[in-house]
This record gives C-alpha cells, sequence and structure tokens, in this order.
C-alpha cells in the first residue's frame, strides 16, 4: 500500500496520507520506522503507524502504555503513534481527527477563527461550514467503491467542522459549546430539507498545515513559531520564480546547503499581538488539546463508539518525557490520539523556522510588498515530485515548491 501511495499524485507533488492502526503487540510494526528506515524503506513514510489502544483498564495497563511511551521517547521520531479507542472495530482517518466506522471517510470544512470578533459571528462562520459539509453528505453516488461505502456513509452523513487559527488568541473569550449548537442546529435544519440523516459526529479540529498557509494563520490548534521569524520554501532553481526573486529580490533567496540544485526562499512572518507562540510549555499546548476536544468536540457529538479528536503534533523536550506520558495516560478520555516528535531546539541551518527581530521583519516585508509576480511567466511544467509528510500542521517541516 505505500508502494501504491508512492505514485498517487496531485499538482505534480505526490500527496498521500495512510494510517496503519495495528496491535500494540506486533513488534515489527513497533519497530518499522526504527533505525535508517527512511534509506532503506522510504515509502513507509506515506502512512502514520499507531498502535490501537483500548482505554478499559482491565485491557490495557498503564504499566503497558509506560512500557510503549519509552519505546517511543527512544525512537528519536516519535513513532510509533497511538490510538485510544471504546471500541477495537472503530478506527480513524490518517491525521486521527475523525472517529470512523469500518467503509468510512470523512467530510472535512474548516473555519478561520483568528479574526473572531464575537460570539455571533463565531456561531454564523460554524453554521456557514455546517451547511456546506451538509451538502457534502448527500454527494454520495459514489463511482468505483462497493456499496457499503455508500451504506456507511449515508447513515451516518458526517460533517467535520474544524477550526484554525486558534493560537491568534482571538477565539479563547468565546463559548465554544454555543458555536457547536449553532452546527449541529444548521446541520439538522439541512438535513431535513435534502433528506438525509442529521450527522453523527459534527466537530473537530484538524491538523491544517496547508490552509493556514493560505489564510496567513496558525495551524489548526498549533502555536505560532514566535513573533518574528522566516519560514523557509525550498523551490528548483531552474524554475520561474526562482529566476524572478534571484535577479529582483536576491535578499529572499539563499543556496540550499543540502542540495546545490534548489534555492530556498525566506518569507518573513509575524505572528499577531497576544498570540501563543511555540514558547509555550507542553502542558499547555496538552491542556489546550483537552480544552478544545471537551468543549467543542465533544459538543458536536451526537452518537457513536468515539469521539472525533483534535488532531495535533505534540514537540516534547529532553526532561519531559516521564510528564508528559503520565498526562497521555491519566488524560487518555480526553482524546483519542495525538502525535509527538522530540523537540526542535533550532540549532541546525536552514531550520524550516528561524526567529528574527522586529527589525530583520520590518526590512524583509518591505521586499515581499515590493513582489510583482505578474514578471513571473512559467512556460514549462518543472515540478520536483516530492514526498510531503501527511498531518504535518505545526510540526517543523520545510515545504517544497
Amino acid at each position: 500500500m505505500c508502494h501504491i501511495a508512492n505514485a498517487v499524485l496531485a499538482g505534480g507533488i505526490r500527496r498521500s496520507a495512510m494510517i496503519s492502526l495495528f496491535s500494540v503487540n506486533d513488534d515489527e510494526m513497533l519497530t518499522c520506522k526504527y533505525g535508517n528506515w527512511w534509506e532503506l524503506n522510504e515509502q513507509r513514510g506515506r502512512a502514520n503507524n499507531s498502535a490501537v489502544l483500548s482505554r478499559k483498564d482491565n485491557e490495557f495497563s498503564k504499566e503497558e502504555f509506560l512500557k510503549l511511551w519509552k519505546k517511543i521517547e527512544l525512537s528519536g521520531c516519535g513513532e510509533p503513534g497511538f490510538y485510544f479507542t471504546n471500541d477495537s472495530d472503530w478506527g480513524t482517518n490518517p491525521c486521527c481527527e475523525i472517529a470512523l466506522r469500518p467503509f468510512q471517510f470523512c467530510n472535512l470544512c474548516e473555519v478561520n477563527v483568528s479574526d473572531i470578533e464575537s460570539q455571533e459571528d463565531l456561531n454564523e462562520r460554524t453554521s456557514a461550514a455546517a451547511f456546506f459539509g451538509t451538502l457534502q453528505a448527500g454527494f454520495t453516488n459514489f463511482h468505483y467503491l462497493r456499496e457499503q461505502w455508500k451504506e456507511t456513509t449515508e447513515k451516518e452523513a458526517l460533517i467535520g467542522v474544524g477550526m484554525t487559527g486558534i493560537a491568534s488568541g482571538s477565539i479563547f473569550k468565546y463559548d465554544l459549546r454555543e458555536a457547536a449548537e449553532a452546527a449541529k442546529k444548521t446541520n439538522l435544519g439541512i438535513s431535513d430539507k435534502i433528506g438525509i440523516n442529521m450527522a453523527a459526529r459534527c466537530t473537530t479540529i484538524k491538523p491544517s498545515g496547508t490552509s493556514s498557509l493560505v489564510l496567513g494563520t496558525s495551524s489548526g490548534i498549533h502555536a505560532w513559531h514566535n513573533d518574528y521569524y522566516f519560514r523557509r520554501i525550498r523551490i528548483g532553481k531552474n524554475e520561474a520564480l526562482y529566476d524572478y526573486l534571484k535577479n529582483y529580490h536576491p535578499e529572499l533567496v539563499e543556496d540550499d546547503l543540502l542540495n546545490p540544485k534548489q534555492g530556498v526562499i525566506r518569507i518573513p512572518q509575524m505572528s499577531p499581538e497576544g498570540s501563543v507562540i511555540r514558547t509555550e510549555t507542553t502542558m499547555d499546548l496538552l491542556e489546550r488539546i483537552r480544552h478544545f476536544n471537551e468543549k467543542w468536540v465533544r459538543a458536536g457529538f451526537r452518537q457513536g463508539q468515539n469521539y472525533n479528536n483534535v488532531s495535533a503534533t505534540v514537540s516534547i523536550k529532553d526532561g519531559e518525557w516521564e510528564a508528559v506520558g503520565e498526562w497521555m495516560w491519566q488524560n487518555r478520555a480526553s482524546y483519542n490520539g495525538l502525535s509527538v516528535l522530540p523537540y526542535d531546539n533550532g540549532t541546525y541551518r536552514q531550520a524550516p523556522f528561524e526567529d528574527i527581530s522586529k527589525e530583520e521583519f520590518e526590512k524583509f516585508e518591505i521586499s515581499l510588498r515590493d513582489l510583482d509576480l505578474s514578471r513571473v511567466t512559467e512556460l514549462d511544467d518543472v515540478t520536483d515530485l516530492q514526498a510531503e509528510a501527511a498531518c504535518a500542521g505545526g510540526a517543523c517541516t520545510i515545504t517544497h515548491m
């Protein structure tokens, strides 16, 4: 399956996401991303591998969890993931935000909450997202899929109204439950009008790595990197955009230290005043995840064996693993699955994100304002096929153009 996923293309870029849910007793799966797997079996990067764990104390103990947690710490890459469930027959989508029956898939839409102005504004946005999601839930004339996919989809008519831009801070003073009820109310009314079932589960939070870039917001539940920073994007030196930047704005590009055929674009970024930034404690992020799971995701729940989830990547510093593992176990009823990574201390060269001063930001922002993309003409498709990590969200990944 991972080899097949390598062949899935969209816009000239490999775009595929899978999740492999496996028994915690499967040692081969537990260790399939240890060592130099990226060199020997790079196709394994197309799937998120997660051990399925029962929430029932008599089926999976704290001692067993902490043993698994130690393996995750020692892997050096946060592998494997894990997924807490109330029913082992249920699964999830690759980024782990939607609870799914067999032969079912998600139906996601998202609200930008970075600039919410009032409770009414928030309610209207979630209602609008629920409206579009409910309409889409009625599109079940699937081609090429077996009949059971259609039956399951129509039975629960899922919608997944999410939020991005949370770390900008505007959302924190508003009532998440009220907003979730607005989404449910709209879903109920529209589903009745178009003759489909109401959604079994309505709310979620997805990683939102790409859409947040388009909106200029933080990603999903994740923090901004810092008050001022560079975001780096790799680009082929044979591309028209690189030629334009090199000739007219050389201050925005630099040579890729790892690949002489590529350049790196430095884009100055500024987080809104009062935003949550990456210097927050790990526990602060975990508590924000728990809060949105309990107040937003669960408020949008109607039925099913599992709630939906807040999809997030948690970066853990040296010395924090024991405390975070304890939190994960004690709060397992408040989430389904979370990705974890060792915290990047930013010491390597050409990091995807780099802290800068306010003065540096203002200097480089002038170059952005002066960009004239009408000068860029692409005559040939010179896209370099690159593997992209699924569900990165706010994780430290460097984007390819």
